[in-house]
């Protein structure tokens, strides 16, 4: 056989494997194919993450921190009259309604009604759509009527005697309906309940009128959903 032949036909390494110079291309090869994967999902996660926060405050959704807050600022009470059964009164109310989120929220439903102890004694007011934006406070206007309501004996007496000491103790109940966000397409639908309670009227002894005394009222969230 010939040796000459024999020797050129091995390996370049002489021992039957490639050379340190090969095996470390190849791995250069792979470390950087493996590097442009890492970078490429990167990438991708980055412009997911951005997409996501950027939708997240266009659009973001009811929390603790950006469901509304609502205040009884004024009251104010007119031909008030009990009998030994009905009540006849109207009360003229100012609520001041906070927007604690960064989007534009639009109030489309906005029921109030007034409340001695546990009794409902006025008609259930809806007060017209309005815009709150972003954080910010906005005064809406309601007017709340009895008209003869029937009301528990026992009711009636109780008021009767906390009038003759100068004030009665009303309540406030009411339950919104709202759009949260900017653009109407991306819009979520919230609502909420609250109890506006302690809001003492003073009356005066000459007439039937009355209106809240001291500082404005904060009411407090009953539920939302």
């Amino acid at each position: 056989m010939d040796k000459s032949v024999s020797k050129s036909s091995q390996p370049s390494g002489g021992n039957g494997f490639p050379t340190s110079s090969s095996n470390g291309r190849k791995l250069n090869k792979k470390l950087v194919y493996l590097c442009s994967i890492v970078m490429a999902v990167l990438f991708f996660l980055g412009i997911a993450a951005f997409v996501f926060l950027f939708l997240l405050h266009k659009n973001p959704k009811a929390t603790n921190k950006n469901i509304a807050n609502f205040r009884v600022d004024s009251i104010f009470v007119s031909r008030f009259k009990l009998s030994s059964s009905k009540i006849t009164a109207s009360w003229d109310i100012r609520l001041s309604v906070q927007n604690p989120s960064t989007a534009s929220v639009l109030y489309q439903t906005f029921y109030t009604w007034i409340q001695y102890k546990q009794e409902r004694l006025s008609n259930v007011t809806n007060i017209a759509p309005f815009q709150v934006r972003g954080n910010n406070w906005t005064a809406e206007n309601g007017k709340l009527v009895a008209k003869s309501v029937r009301a528990d004996e026992k009711v009636i007496k109780d008021m009767a005697t906390e009038m003759a000491h100068g004030s009665v103790n009303f309540n406030i109940g009411l339950c919104a309906g709202y759009w949260i966000g900017n653009e109407e397409a991306k819009r979520v639908w919230r609502a909420v309940e609250a109890h506006c309670s302690d809001l003492k009227i003073g009356f005066s002894s000459k007439d039937n009128m009355g209106k809240l005394i001291g500082e404005p009222i904060e009411c407090i969230l009953t539920k939302t959903w």
